[in-house]
Formats: C-alpha cells, structure tokens, sequence
C-alpha cells in the first residue's frame, strides 16, 4: 500500500515501513532538487567516487610496492641466513681438522675471529 500511496502522490510519508521505501526517500528528495542543486549534489558524489577511487587505486599501488619490498627483504635475509649457515659448517669442519688457525678461517668464511672462537670452544 505504502508502495502504491508513492507512486500515485509522488510522496513518501515519515512512517513508511515498506522494504526500500527509505531508499526511494532519498532518491526523491535528490529529485525535488532544484536544477542547480541536484547537479551540484551529483557534481559532489562523482568527486566523492573519484577521491575512493585515487584512495583505493593508490592503496593497492602502495601495497604491491610494499610486498616487493618485503618480498627483496626476506630474500637478502634469507640468503644472509643460509650463507652465514654455510659459514659456519665450513668452518667447524676446518677447526675439527685442526689444519688452519682461527684467524685464516675468520678470513676464510667471512665470519669474525669472535664467531670462529665460540665455535672452536663447543
């Protein structure tokens, strides 16, 4: 009934209850506007939709640009990781074969004379 009041007098009363009937509300108020304000008001929800869309555009550019930053970072992490394993494999083989002093094998591996001393005292 609601519905058909609508149609008929072009006028939706404050206690309509019918689903949607607030929506159609607000669309008929926009278009009761007067000309200039009716385009202004869709003058300022276009900008409103270009301002989400630079936001959202942007926000997906910043977070693809992050995750290749993360992405390079893990990478470097990760190879220092596995190298400075290697390190130190090679140099706890070299001091159990007892064939060279702590400092060539500092120099060796690239590790420290501090690291290759702890090693050498397990």
């Amino acid at each position: 009934d609601e519905w058909i009041y609508f149609l008929k007098n072009e006028e939706i009363k404050d206690d309509f209850q019918a689903k949607g009937i607030r929506k159609a509300k607000q669309e008929l108020n926009i278009l009761k506007l007067p000309e200039q304000d009716r385009v202004a008001y869709e003058k300022y929800l276009d900008n409103l939709h270009y301002q989400a869309s630079l936001f959202e555009s942007s926000y997906v550019t910043g977070m693809k640009k992050g995750e290749k930053i993360g992405e390079r970072r893990g990478e470097k992490i990760g190879e220092k990781r596995g190298g400075q394993r290697r390190s130190i494999e090679i140099a706890r083989n070299l001091i159990d074969a007892g064939m060279l002093d702590i400092p060539v094998i500092a120099e060796m591996t690239g590790l420290t004379v501090e690291e290759v001393t702890r090693l050498s005292a397990k």
